[in-house]
């Protein structure tokens, strides 16, 4: 319960703090919030790129700030702005808040000048992490340009044969598809994953989160 929250509030049109528990402002993670009654975007803020700064899960737009919605990070949760996108008065919200800790969950943002990467821009690329254990599952969404899709690997694809050989697309309604575009057909390490030729996950001028 320290490092994982499901918290569910109402909305008030004004500043309010949500305490889950999680020490986001000193150990780093990331919340993701829908309204629950609104036919709203999934939107979410991470300590990486910082608060105010939003990106929607449904849609293949880039990121925006947001100064009104969650405004800070907290040693027990956030605070959240009276924007109607995560506070809209009348409304109910789910809130999701991953904690950054070894072998649970990590936020990994890259880029040209991240230094967290090797032969960034070409395929076969790899990024850096510090989860410690080898990842379930990786998203991926650049955050500098729009019209790009964000890209899954999910240790169970295909029956869980060779996953690192297929992906799927969270904002889209396909089916898993075999493609080394995204991966390399390259299977993920306890220190490292691999990127594919794609733009959506790597292309040497833009910048992504995982």
């Amino acid at each position: 319960e320290d490092v994982f929250s499901t918290y569910l509030y109402d909305g008030t049109g004004a500043t309010q703090t949500i305490t889950n528990g999680i020490d986001l402002a000193g150990e780093g993670g990331m919340t993701w919030i829908k309204l629950r009654n609104s036919a709203s975007n999934n939107e979410l803020y991470d300590t990486e790129r910082g608060a105010t700064y939003s990106i929607c899960t449904n849609t293949t737009n880039a990121a925006i700030t947001r100064t009104t919605s969650l405004t800070s990070f907290n040693s027990n949760g956030f605070t959240l702005g009276s924007g109607t996108n995560v506070n809209a008065n009348n409304y109910t919200a789910a809130s999701w808040t991953w904690r950054k800790v070894p072998k649970f969950f990590d936020v990994v943002e890259y880029n040209s000048t991240s230094g967290n990467t090797t032969n960034f821009g070409s395929a076969g690329a790899t990024v850096d992490h510090n989860l410690g254990s080898v990842p379930g599952c990786i998203m991926v969404k650049c955050t500098d340009t729009g019209a790009t899709n964000w890209k899954v690997y999910h240790r169970g694809l295909n029956g869980g044969t060779n996953p690192e050989q297929y992906e799927i697309e969270l904002n889209q309604t396909g089916a898993q598809a075999n493609s080394a575009n995204s991966w390399n057909d390259t299977a993920p390490t306890s220190t490292q994953f691999t990127l594919g030729a794609s733009g959506d996950v790597n292309n040497g001028s833009r910048s992504y989160i995982a």
